[in-house]
C-alpha cells in the first residue's frame, strides 16, 4: 500500500454539506465539528507516518492518514469503541465536516481501518522504537499553545499511577497460574510424558481447590509443592519449550520467588527479598509493584508535562513507563527531550523531582528546575531554623551558622535554594 497525501480535496456539486438544509448547516456550524475541522485538523502532519507504507507508486493507495489521526482523536474524546466510532462517521455529518471527508463518494472507513493503522504503528514501534503516535500528539500540542498564545516559558510536570486491569494475585496464586499455564501449553503439543503426576492442573476446580480452599496452614506446604512442580517442568522440558512465553514466564517467576539453600534444595525467597519488577500476574507481564503515599500500586506511571499560563494550560508532553520508573528518572528524559531552549523556560515540579544530575542538566539546556519541597513527607524541623533576608531575598546563615557560597529566590514559587561547600554539608543535615 502506497502513501499518498490528503492534503488536498476537490469540493464537488455532490458534497454532502453543501447539499445540507440551512437549518442543518447553522447546527454544524455551531457544533464542535467547525472548530475541530479548523483547528485541529489542519493540525495533522501526515507526512509524519508515510514511514509506514510502501514507496511504490503503483501500489494501491493508503486511507487518508489525516482523517484516521482525527478519527482517532474523536475516538477518545467521546469514549467510542471502534464500532461506535465507524457508526458515527458513516452516519453523523458533524463528524464528516470534523475530518473533510463530506465530498467523499463514500467514507474512506472500514471495520478494519483502525486496527490496520494501529498494526502498523505497532510494528514499526517495535522495529524502531519510535511512537509515531506519540511524537503527533506532542507536536499538535505545541500547535495549539501557539493558537492560544499560551507563553510556553513555564511547564508544570507530575506524575500518576495508572493501576494494571488484571487481578491482584498473592504468591501461590502467581506460581500456580505460571505453571498450570505452562502444564496446558505441553498438553497442547501432546507430550504428555512430560506432565507425569501433573495432570491435575488441567483439571478446571483444581485452581480452587489449591488456593481457595486450603487451610491457613497448609498454604507453606502447597506452595513449596507447586514450586518443585515448576522446577520439575523446567528440568524436564530443557530448552525444547523455550520459545514459549509460558515456558519464560516459568523461568522469570521461579529466579523471582525462589532461591537454592545450601543444600541444594528449592524453597520460597523471603517475602522481603522480592523485587518491585516482580511478575504480579501472568496476564500482565510488564505490571510492576510500587508503594507511593502510603498506597499499595500494580501497574504503570504516566508523566505528565503542561504548558501553562494564566490564560490556561495544555498537556503538551507525556510518557508512560512500569511504575517502578522512578520521578528522577522522568525528569531527566523530559530535559533530554526537550534539548537545548534558545530561550530560558522553567519547569516546576515537586522534590521527587529533584536530583543534582538533572539540576545540572536544566541548567545546560538553558532550563530553569524549580522542584517544591512537597515530596509527600512532612518537613523537616531544621529547614524552619535557617536565617533569611526577606528583603534581599538571600539565605544568611544555615542553622549551625555557616553561610552559604550561592543563594537564590524563586518569586514565582517563594522558595528558597542555597549551596554550601561540601565540608559543611554534614554540619547543615
Amino acid at each position: 500500500m502506497a502513501f499518498k497525501p490528503n492534503e488536498y480535496q476537490q469540493i464537488t456539486m455532490e458534497d454532502r454539506f453543501l447539499n445540507l438544509d440551512d437549518r442543518t448547516k447553522k447546527f454544524v456550524l455551531n457544533s464542535w465539528a467547525k472548530d475541530f475541522a479548523e483547528i485541529i485538523f489542519p493540525a495533522i502532519n501526515e507526512k509524519r507516518f508515510s514511514v509506514l507504507y510502501s514507496d511504490n507508486p503503483a501500489s494501491r493507495p493508503n486511507s487518508p492518514v489525516n482523517a484516521i489521526i482525527g478519527a482517532l482523536i474523536l475516538k477518545e474524546m467521546f469514549n467510542l469503541t471502534d464500532d461506535e466510532l465507524l457508526a458515527s462517521i458513516l452516519c453523523d455529518v458533524r463528524f464528516q465536516y470534523a475530518l473533510h471527508t463530506t465530498s467523499f463518494k463514500s467514507q474512506p472507513f472500514s471495520d478494519r481501518t483502525f486496527s490496520r493503522f494501529r498494526e502498523r504503528l505497532y510494528l514499526y514501534n517495535l522495529e524502531t522504537g519510535r511512537d509515531l503516535l506519540h511524537e503527533e500528539m506532542e507536536a499538535m500540542a505545541n500547535v495549539f499553545v501557539k493558537y492560544f498564545d499560551i507563553n510556553p516559558s513555564v511547564k508544570r510536570m507530575d506524575s500518576i499511577m495508572v493501576s494494571s486491569s488484571c487481578k491482584k494475585m498473592s504468591r501461590l496464586e502467581i506460581l500456580y497460574t505460571c505453571v498450570a499455564n505452562m502444564v496446558k501449553a505441553v498438553y497442547k503439543t501432546g507430550e504428555y510424558e512430560h506432565l507425569k503426576n501433573m495432570e491435575h492442573y488441567l483439571d478446571e476446580d483444581d485452581r480452587n481447590k489449591t488456593i481457595y480452599h486450603r487451610k491457613n496452614e497448609e498454604i507453606t506446604k502447597r506452595l513449596q509443592e507447586i514450586i518443585e512442580d515448576a522446577y520439575t517442568l523446567i528440568k524436564e522440558l530443557g530448552e525444547a519449550y523455550a520459545e514459549l512465553p509460558e515456558y519464560q514466564l516459568l523461568q522469570r517467576v521461579l529466579k523471582e520467588q525462589t532461591e537454592i539453600t545450601e543444600e541444594g534444595k528449592i524453597v520460597p525467597v523471603e517475602k522481603e527479598k522480592i523485587s518491585p519488577d516482580s511478575l504480579q500476574n501472568p496476564s500482565d507481564p510488564d505490571a510492576t509493584y510500587r508503594k507511593k503515599a502510603g498506597k499499595d500500586h500494580k501497574g504503570y506511571v504516566a508523566n505528565i508535562v503542561e504548558t501553562i499560563d494564566e490564560k490556561g494550560s495544555i498537556i503538551t508532553s507525556y510518557d508512560y513507563d512500569v511504575n517502578t520508573h522512578s520521578d528522577s528518572s522522568f525528569c531527566k528524559e523530559t530535559i533530554e527531550k526537550l534539548g537545548k531552549q534558545e530561550k530560558e523556560i522553567t519547569i516546576i515540579a515537586d522534590g521527587a523531582y529533584s536530583s543534582i544530575e538533572n539540576i545540572e542538566l536544566a541548567e545546560k539546556n538553558n532550563i530553569e528546575l524549580i522542584t517544591t519541597a512537597l515530596i509527600g513527607k512532612l518537613p523537616d524541623e531544621i529547614q524552619s531554623e535557617f536565617k533569611l533576608d526577606e528583603v534581599t531575598h538571600e539565605i544568611i546563615k544555615c542553622p549551625k551558622g555557616e553561610k552559604p557560597y550561592k543563594t537564590r529566590y524563586y518569586e514565582k514559587t517563594g522558595l528558597y535554594r542555597a549551596s554550601f561547600k561540601k565540608k559543611h554539608v554534614n554540619i547543615v543535615h
